[in-house]
């Protein structure tokens, strides 16, 4: 019999790279209000950081998934399994462009790109009004893709406590992955 969950690899890297998404943003939301100084700039370096580290995490959460067995899909319409998969899609890559096109942005400004402490220097030329539109490009896609979370997150959530469906419990190990049905 399958799983009615996924592993906890994949739990704790899904958890992961929620927590980390959330914080990149918040970091990049509150760092713009600040006046300039070294903790302002200390905030882009983390923000940075956390960025390239969402980007590695998602690639190793691809890779594992290859290779292993998901739980079935939960019942639903093929129209609702097909938005399901568009979903989440549209959040994988997501999960690539923001940090993608923010890692552009940083080196065609010119900035050295650290990733916690590794500096990662810039292999292109320097055209800040051409940086200047990648960093619009890019707080647009963030905003969608925490838009996109925040959907995913709103529906896991009516899954799982008014259809009783079990969605989210298949990433928390902590809930009931069937209460409809029976135990593993």
């Amino acid at each position: 019999m399958t799983s009615l969950r996924y592993d906890p690899l994949t739990q704790a890297l899904h958890w992961i790279i929620a927590v980390a998404v959330v914080t990149a943003y918040a970091i990049g939301l509150v760092r713009e209000d600040l006046p300039k100084g070294d903790f302002r700039t200390w905030l882009l370096t983390l923000h940075m950081s956390i960025g390239l580290l969402v980007a590695v995490l998602s690639v190793v959460r691809i890779g594992w998934r290859v290779g292993r067995t998901a739980p079935a899909p939960i019942a639903a319409s093929p129209a609702l399994q097909l938005a399901a998969r568009a979903g989440h899609l549209a959040l994988y890559v997501a999960l690539f462009a923001v940090p993608a096109v923010g890692l552009l942005a940083a080196w065609i400004k010119g900035r050295t790109v650290g990733f916690f402490g590794l500096p990662l220097p810039s292999p292109l030329a320097v055209d800040k009004p051409f940086a200047e539109q990648l960093e619009h490009l890019h707080a647009f896609v963030a905003h969608a893709m925490l838009l996109l979370a925040g959907g995913h997150a709103a529906i896991a959530i009516v899954h799982q406590f008014l259809l009783k469906d079990g969605t989210l419990a298949r990433m928390l190990p902590f809930l009931d992955p069937a209460p409809n049905r029976p135990a593993e």
